[in-house]
């Protein structure tokens, strides 16, 4: 899909555009439209991460902590616990022993002193012993029963009697300090449990927070030296001419906005490019008509004296041939008149070579479209491509083809364009004539232009991408893909449009509406 190209013509363009979808290098910015956070908005929230992690930590040895407060207070219960009951407990054994001993000596009576400082004692710590444990209860009031006999009749029965109670009360409190001091090995145990708990768990989640914060520290520098390094790589790549599928934006943060600012670097300069191609094109067009007005021009001027001298010599002869009657007059003036009409029409495609060179203005204006089908078509078929290619024009009459608005010289570009595209679409044709038809005709308020060819045609696929930039299915050297789209976009600029149709095996058809004047749109 190309413009046609003089041979030996210097003009060749510095850039060729590669075949790529344009498309997939436009800046992907739709990435941006939701959340984006920055490289310093992740700095702060894995520091946020960190310290809520170890302020959970913090928090569950803060808890387990509690716990063993807890147990050391019970710890020091038990022990308060155990010496008040050894406390009372030696001081009921003191008395058992004066007793017996009072029992035992010979001097009964001198003991009564000594014994009744020792059950004093040992009844003044029995209430709270008593409070403590209620289980005592019976034993405590024997004891003090008995007490209360002897301190009323020291005798050597009410003697025995408290010594009796003495140790039955000692034996109760020596069980109440076995199981407390049980108790306080249980928790004993139980506390260091908890401590060798708190410091595996405090351990395993520090050194497994560690591992997971400098893995993912590592995958992030990682990536983020990967994704530079891709950048990098590109832009490298850019400067160096590669203009294909952009990079595609995967991170929302400075280093995808500038991913995003590298493809759209890309962009604008494949558009940048293409509009130099394009302006290039378009201007290698005028100088080559203008090249071909130029030598029509100049071998008009040439060969209009001999023409001029043929012509009059035919007409001459017409002349003198009329004047005398001979039989074959008829026929030596009908030769004659056929001379005539070549060098007319000789002189006819200079005038139209000479005219369709001539340089035009690049302002919309009333343009006939027949005249310029008819000049267009006559010049190409000078091209070698079109040598066993039937143009066949259907144009429709003046009278009802109003002029459209248009750039003639557009206008000719355009149909040069689709006419070189329907010959090399007919390429290595056989078993059908190779026929291109022209068509003119007014439909819906806009004067339409048709080409259609028998040609090889274009499956979906190809057709729903002929008009984008740099797509070609011609060979490397003979398309550059920019032919259909300078079409569209010339036909666009004068408020018009172009529609391809195609069926493979069977041809296209490329339909160019252009809009009537308004006066004449109107009335029609």
């Amino acid at each position: 899909m190309d413009v046609v190209a003089v041979k030996g013509s210097n003009l060749e363009p510095r850039f060729v555009a590669p075949a790529g979808d344009a498309k997939a290098i436009a800046p992907s910015t739709s990435a941006f439209a939701g959340f984006k956070l920055s490289l310093r908005k992740k700095g702060i929230l894995a520091f946020a991460v960190l310290v809520v992690y170890v302020a959970g930590i913090a928090l569950f040895v803060a808890h387990d902590r509690q716990v063993l407060l807890h147990i050391v207070q019970q710890l020091e219960y038990v022990h308060e616990e155990q010496q008040a009951l050894i406390k009372i407990n030696t001081l009921v054994a003191h008395c058992v022993v004066e007793a017996q001993h009072a029992l035992t000596s010979g001097n009964f009576g001198a003991a009564y002193e000594d014994f009744r400082l020792d059950l004093a004692a040992a009844q003044a710590g029995l209430p709270q012993l008593q409070a403590g444990h209620p289980e005592l209860a019976p034993g405590i009031i024997r004891f003090e029963r008995r007490a209360a006999d002897l301190a009323h009749n020291w005798s050597v029965a009410n003697l025995r009697e408290v010594r009796d109670s003495a140790q039955e009360l000692s034996a109760q409190v020596e069980s109440i300090e076995a199981i407390i001091g049980h108790d306080g090995e249980l928790l004993s145990q139980e506390y260091r449990q908890v401590n060798q708990k708190i410091t595996n768990i405090a351990m395993m989640l520090s050194l497994s927070g560690v591992v997971l914060f400098g893995a993912l520290v590592t995958k992030f520098f990682s990536r983020l030296a990967a994704d530079i390094h891709r950048l990098e790589t590109r832009a490298s790549e850019i400067v160096g001419g590669y203009r294909g599928k952009s990079l595609e934006v995967t991170r929302r943060d400075e280093l995808g906005g500038l991913t995003a600012a590298l493809n759209h670097i890309q962009s604008e300069l494949v558009q940048s490019e293409q509009k130099k191609l394009i302006s290039w094109q378009q201007r290698f067009h005028r100088e080559r008509m203008a090249a071909v007005g130029s030598l029509a021009a100049a071998v008009a001027h040439e060969i209009s004296n001999p023409l001029s001298a043929i012509s009059g010599v035919a007409q001459l002869q017409i002349e003198h041939l009329r004047s005398h009657d001979r039989p074959d007059d008829e026929t030596l003036c009908h030769n004659a008149g056929l001379v005539v009409e070549q060098v007319e029409r000789i002189a006819s495609i200079v005038r139209q070579l000479a005219d369709l060179g001539a340089t035009h203005e690049m302002e919309a204006k009333l343009v006939d479209v027949n005249e310029v089908v008819q000049s267009t078509c006559n010049l190409v078929r000078f091209d070698r491509r079109f040598r066993d290619i039937e143009i066949a024009l259907e144009l429709a009459p003046a009278s009802s083809l109003p002029a459209a608005l248009a750039v003639a010289d557009h206008m000719t570009q355009v149909l040069m364009n689709l006419l070189i595209n329907a010959a090399d679409a007919m390429d290595g044709l056989s078993g059908r004539p190779r026929t291109i038809r022209v068509l003119t005709r007014c439909l819906d308020r806009a004067i339409v232009l048709s080409v259609i060819d028998n040609g090889h045609g274009m499956d979906p696929q190809v057709l729903a991408r002929a008009f984008d930039e740099s797509f070609s299915t011609k060979p490397i050297g003979k398309g550059r893909g920019i032919g259909l789209y300078l079409c569209k976009m010339l036909i666009e600029a004068m408020d018009g449009r172009i529609e391809l149709e195609s069926t493979v095996g069977v041809g296209t058809s490329a339909h160019v509406y252009l809009p009537l004047p308004t006066a004449v749109a109107a009335a029609v």
